[in-house]
């Protein structure tokens, strides 16, 4: 009797350790969860990282197919798009600091995760498909990756990326006023990078000059990825100043269309 009576007693000290444990452990993650809550920028920097992550690994595995890159941003907008708006884009971040939607010190930390997210997509990519040394010499052929710049049709692509962001930053700013309905938001991100990417690969498309490569990424932080960018002024007028300027100008022309349905009164115009 008095084993059992010691065995049923170090049976229910386990348990109240276990419990004990368990109780700590959850408190510990609540205590973190909510230092995160207490720290929106931190908050940020992972949505806007895990998001620009899910996308970038998506473009270049799919070989920057426009239907399965919608749904991966589809996808990563519902995922982070509470937290951060889902920006997933450099050019789109610094179109929302211009039209004052964010500060600046949010804007920089935005650029930096996204673009520390792409580039960590990238090895990851690479690591996985360098398995085997046959692989691994095949690496560079299976990511997609950035065509070499015809030479004399540099400003095809330029336009290219300009109307291709120009179309995303609309979808992605009228996304953002529709807090609460991020379902709608994501398949209207979706739907205007689908038309941004068709629209972009098929100007373009007539340039490149191998399989695997491309011309039109509508992202700095992928462009840099895939190889896109080097110290010479034509990529970075095409990777950069492009998609920047075409953020702008899809926030500036999102927020006048607000601001005149705002305006309109539809008892006295036709509207």
């Amino acid at each position: 009797m008095a084993t059992v009576k010691a065995s049923s007693s170090k049976k229910t000290t386990v348990k109240a350790t276990s419990t004990k444990k368990s109780k700590a452990a959850l408190a510990s993650v609540m205590s973190f969860c909510k230092t995160l809550k207490s720290m929106p920028l931190l908050g940020v920097i992972v949505a806007e990282f895990i998001g620009t992550f899910i996308i970038t690994a998506s473009f270049l595995e799919m070989q920057g197919n426009p239907l399965f890159f919608g749904f991966a941003l589809i996808g990563a907008t519902l995922v982070v798009g509470g937290v951060s708006g889902a920006h997933l884009n450099p050019g789109l971040t610094i179109g929302a600091f211009v039209t004052r939607k964010i500060s600046a010190i949010y804007a920089f930390c935005y650029i930096a995760a996204q673009v520390l997210g792409a580039t960590v997509a990238w090895l990851v990519l690479n690591a996985f498909l360098q398995n085997s040394a046959a692989e691994g010499a095949k690496v560079t052929e299976a990511i997609f990756h950035a065509a070499t710049l015809t030479s004399g049709k540099e400003w095809y692509v330029f336009f290219a990326e300009l109307l291709g962001v120009t179309i995303l930053s609309l979808g992605v700013a009228y996304a953002i006023r529709l807090k609460r309905d991020r379902v709608a938001g994501a398949i209207a991100v979706g739907f205007a990078v689908l038309t941004a990417l068709y629209i972009g690969m098929s100007l373009t498309t007539v340039l490149l000059t191998a399989s695997s490569t491309n011309l039109t990424f509508l992202n700095p932080a992928i462009a840099i990825a895939a190889n896109g960018l080097s110290w010479n002024v034509c990529p970075i007028a095409i990777y950069i100043v492009a998609p920047i300027l075409g953020g702008i100008i899809g926030f500036t022309v999102q927020d006048y269309l607000h601001s005149q349905s705002d305006s309109c009164d539809c008892d006295s115009c036709e509207c």
